[in-house]
């Protein structure tokens, strides 16, 4: 791989962890001013943008294929496991605050790895052990002060199934290369996204101010930008080198949350966030070793 491709993937990289990062700050900030735009409503917003996205650009190529979003049991399964996952993680995001959601739910690649233990009959070795006990250490850490105080707090528990329900779409995207194109398994979250919220929303968010469903559609489409330049980004990076550039997306939201919304973390907190996060990328970094680029060129969420 030449220094000039692997520049373009730094660079493509880089601009979806600011997707990544504006989508999470537009669904905080729309959120604390306009109530009714709760997890529900982003979800609804974000399945129909990228239905849209993917239909626009993958309908005319003969490689998107909607008929396996209702005919095959993995597809469903990563559809409707990767829209609760999305749910669950905009409920943190409004709930918690971006920064706090955002560090709890990038600890999938932990349970990810033992999922895949099981699942893909993936070897757990030592260093990977090490990795995965020292993630959910720091994960003790770094809930510890709030739950030594108030106890561990619901959306911090949903936060947290948000991340398992992250790593079972990661262990059921791998299996689902084997057979189908990347924007079918994009579509199936997108098109799920939008059935699990309708029936919830009730048709409620139609109802908001146009500027609001704008924005609403906007920041689905920026997630959807985020998601597509990710994947690009990967054609010029190593996997390896990619999954640990985007460990700056925690560090993007916490310093944006703190400078828009008063978000803060306290030493404990920043320590637990810091051995969580290293462990995430370590595991991330070995895990990438074993896998072809092929299987790893998807976003989970």
């Amino acid at each position: 791989m030449n220094s000039t491709s692997e520049s373009k993937g730094i660079i493509l990289m880089l601009f979806s962890i600011i997707f990544f990062t504006v989508n999470t700050l537009a669904v905080r900030a729309l959120a604390l001013a306009i109530p009714a735009c709760d997890g529900w409503v982003v979800t609804l917003f974000r399945g129909i943008a990228g239905t849209l996205v993917v239909v626009i650009l993958y309908s005319r190529s003969g490689q998107l294929r909607l008929k396996s979003l209702v005919d095959s049991p993995l597809m469903i399964a990563r559809g409707a496991l990767g829209a609760i996952g999305v749910t669950l993680y905009y409920i943190a995001v409004i709930e918690l605050g971006a920064a706090r959601a955002v560090v709890i739910t990038l600890t999938y690649p932990i349970f990810a790895a033992i999922l895949a233990s099981f699942v893909l009959k993936e070897a757990l070795s030592a260093k990977k052990l090490f990795w995965i006990t020292s993630g959910f250490i720091g994960l003790l850490i770094f809930l510890a002060p709030k739950a030594l105080t108030s106890g561990i707090g619901f959306y911090d528990i949903l936060a947290l199934l948000g991340a398992v329900a992250a790593a079972g779409v990661v262990v059921l995207i791998r299996k689902l290369h084997q057979s189908e194109h990347g924007s079918t398994i994009f579509a199936s979250q997108a098109v799920y996204c939008a059935l699990l919220a309708i029936p919830i929303t009730q048709g409620e968010p139609f109802t908001l101010p146009n500027s609001t469903i704008f924005l609403l559609f906007a920041a689905g489409l920026v997630v959807a930008a985020g998601q597509l330049t990710m994947t690009f980004a990967y054609r010029h990076l190593e996997v390896s080198k990619g999954a640990s550039l985007q460990l700056l997306l925690p560090i993007a939201t916490g310093i944006a949350a703190w400078i828009f919304f008063d978000e803060t973390f306290g030493p404990i907190e920043l320590l637990g966030a810091a051995l969580t996060l290293l462990a995430t990328m370590m595991i991330n970094r070995r895990a990438s070793k074993s896998l072809s680029k092929k299987l790893t060129t998807q976003p989970t969420n």
